[in-house]
C-alpha cells in the first residue's frame, strides 16, 4: 500500500471553500481529508509526507476535447474558418502525416503543457496515418502512460472522403470534388477493435475510446456500427457535433432529420458519448439533448479562432444539458492551456443574453470538473473521500487566499499557468516545484522542435494543395453565411 500524506493546505473545489486541511492518499484514491486527517491516519507501508505550507489545492483541471496530434503545428493557420482550415490540418489531402514517433513526442509536448496549467485528465481525439495506425496509437498511449497522465484516447476515425462531408452540391461544380470512400467501415472498425483488445483493462490511467470523427464525415453504416461496438464492448466514444453552419443542411439532406434527432434515433445519446463542439444545434436539439446523459463539450478558443460560432452553453445549461470543457487542438486554438480554456468558457457567453444568464465562475469549474468526470467516466474533479487523487497545488505568491468566490474568480479569471506550482495524478508526483519527475521535458522539447522543423517544410505543397480548393470553399462558406480567409503562412 502506498500512502502520501498532502498536509497543510487550503482545499478548494467546489463544496471546499479554501479552508486549511490535509489530504490523505492511498493507492491513488483520497482516503481521508480535512483539519488533523494526516495525524488521524494510521499508516501501515511506505508513507510519504509533503507540507504544502498553505498552498491551494484543487482538483485536476480536466481537458474534455483535444487532438494531439495537432500539437507540433501551432501556429498553422490564421482568418481561416473552419471547412478551409480542415483541409490545410487535416483532411482534404493537405494534412501532415506523422510517424509514431512523431505521435508520441507530440502527444507528450501537449501533455507537458496542459499539465502546467493544473490539468491532470484529458480525452485526446488522436489521428494516426492508416499505414501505421496500431504503432501510431500505441506510441500516444505510451506517451501519457511514460508521463503519467490520465487520459482516453479515442482512436479518431472516418469513412468518407472530406468533400462529402460539406454541401458542395449548393454550388455549381461542387459535386465534382467528392471522391469515393476512402475505407470500408469493416476495415475500419477492424483497426479500431484491435486498439481496444490491446489497451482496454490494461491500465489505470490511460483508456481506449472509440473516435468516428463525425456524422458528416462517417457513413451512417460505420457510425452505427461504432454505437454498436461502444455498447457491446464497455468503451466509451466521443465525435464531433454541428461543429460548423455548412453541417445543418448536410444532416436534412442525408438523414431528413436534425443531427440530434438521428443521434436519438440510433441510442447514441448515452452516459459513454460525449460530442464536441454543439454549436450549430436550435432549440429543439438542446432540449432533446437535455434529456439525455450525453456530455457536450465546450471548445471555445477553437471556435472563435475558426470562427465556428458561439455554443449555446446558456441555454444547454438551462436547458440542463451536461457541458463540458475542452481546449481543442493546438493547430486550431493555439494552446493546450486549461486556464485559458477556463476563462473563455464564461466569459464568451457575456456578450449574449442578460447577466442572469452568463455562465460564473463556478459554472465554469463545474463544466470542467463534473463534467469533465462524466466525459472521462472516472470519480474525477472533487475533493473527497473515494475520488482519484488527481490534484493540483496553485502556489498562493500567485493566487492569494480570500474567500471561497474570490478564491475561485482568480483561478477562472485571473490565472494561466504561473500558479501551479506542483500535480499529483493517482496520488503520484508528476511535476514538482514546476519541474517534471517523470521524463525528460528538455530532451522531449528538442525532439519536438526538429520534428517541427521537418514539418514545416511541407506547408508549401499544403497551402498549393488548398489554393486549388479555395474557390470552391469561398463559394460554399458564401452560401451557408461565412467568408473563407486569407491566410495561413
Amino acid at each position: 500500500m502506498t500512502t502520501r500524506l498532502l498536509r497543510n493546505a487550503r482545499l478548494l473545489d467546489l463544496q471546499h471553500g479554501g479552508e486549511i486541511g490535509d489530504v490523505v492518499v492511498v493507492d491513488g484514491v483520497i482516503a481521508d481529508l480535512g483539519p488533523g486527517a494526516a495525524d488521524r491516519f494510521q499508516a501501515t507501508g511506505d508513507v510519504e509526507s509533503v507540507d504544502l505550507g498553505g498552498d491551494i489545492l484543487i482538483p485536476g483541471l480536466i481537458n474534455s476535447h483535444t487532438h494531439s496530434n495537432q500539437t507540433i503545428e501551432k501556429g498553422l493557420c490564421d482568418a481561416l474558418p473552419l471547412d478551409a482550415w480542415m483541409v490545410v490540418a487535416s483532411y482534404g489531402g493537405a494534412g501532415a502525416r506523422l510517424s509514431p514517433r512523431d505521435l508520441y513526442v507530440s502527444a507528450m509536448v501537449g501533455a507537458l503543457e496542459m499539465v502546467r496549467s493544473g490539468a491532470t485528465s484529458v480525452l485526446d481525439c488522436a489521428r494516426s496515418d492508416n499505414e501505421w495506425v496500431d504503432d501510431g496509437m500505441d506510441a500516444i498511449m505510451a506517451a501519457y502512460s511514460d508521463l503519467g497522465m490520465r487520459a482516453n484516447v479515442a482512436i479518431q476515425y472516418s469513412d468518407l472522403d472530406f468533400f462529402s462531408s460539406i454541401p458542395v452540391d449548393l454550388v455549381p461544380g461542387g459535386a465534382a470534388l467528392r471522391k469515393p470512400p476512402v475505407s470500408d467501415p469493416a476495415t475500419v472498425l477492424a483497426a479500431a477493435n484491435r486498439f481496444v483488445d490491446r489497451w482496454q483493462g490494461k491500465s489505470g490511467l490511460v483508456q481506449p475510446v472509440l473516435g468516428p470523427s463525425s456524422l458528416p464525415r462517417c457513413s451512417t453504416e460505420l457510425f452505427e456500427e461504432s454505437v454498436r461496438m461502444a455498447r457491446t464492448r464497455g468503451v466509451r466514444m466521443q465525435t464531433h457535433l454541428l461543429s460548423a453552419a455548412s453541417q445543418v443542411p448536410m444532416a436534412q439532406q442525408r438523414y431528413g432529420v436534425s443531427t440530434v434527432e438521428f443521434l436519438a434515433k440510433m441510442d447514441a445519446l448515452q452516459d459513454w458519448t460525449s460530442f464536441a463542439h454543439a454549436i450549430w444545434l436550435d432549440q429543439n436539439e438542446i432540449e432533446l439533448f437535455a434529456q439525455t446523459d450525453a456530455v457536450a463539450v465546450h471548445n471555445p478558443a477553437s471556435n472563435l479562432k475558426l470562427g465556428a460560432g458561439v455554443a449555446p452553453v446558456p441555454a444547454l445549461l438551462k436547458a440542463g444539458a451536461k457541458v463540458a470543457i475542452g481546449s481543442d487542438g493546438a493547430s486550431s486554438n493555439d494552446t493546450q492551456n486549461m486556464l485559458e480554456t477556463l476563462k473563455l468558457s464564461t466569459i464568451l457567453h457575456r456578450v449574449q443574453g442578460p447577466p442572469s444568464t452568463w455562465p460564473s465562475a463556478t459554472d465554469g469549474l463545474g463544466m470542467c470538473w463534473t463534467n469533465g468526470a462524466a466525459v472521462m467516466g472516472a470519480d474525477l474533479g472533487r475533493l473527497a473521500v473515494g475520488a482519484a487523487a488527481d490534484l493540483t497545488v496553485l502556489d498562493t505568491n500567485y493566487v492569494w487566499p480570500a474567500p471561497a468566490e474570490q478564491l475561485r474568480h482568480q483561478i477562472v479569471y485571473g490565472e494561466l499557468g504561473a500558479a501551479v506550482r506542483s500535480v499529483y495524478i493517482a496520488g503520484e508526483a508528476v511535476m514538482v516545484d514546476r519541474k517534471f519527475i517523470t521524463i525528460d521535458e528538455d530532451a522531449i522539447r528538442a525532439e519536438a522542435k526538429d520534428i517541427a522543423a521537418r514539418i514545416w517544410t511541407t506547408l508549401p505543397d499544403r497551402l498549393a494543395r488548398f489554393e486549388e480548393v479555395r474557390p470552391m470553399l469561398e463559394q460554399i462558406e458564401a452560401a451557408v453565411g461565412g467568408v473563407v480567409g486569407h491566410s495561413c503562412g
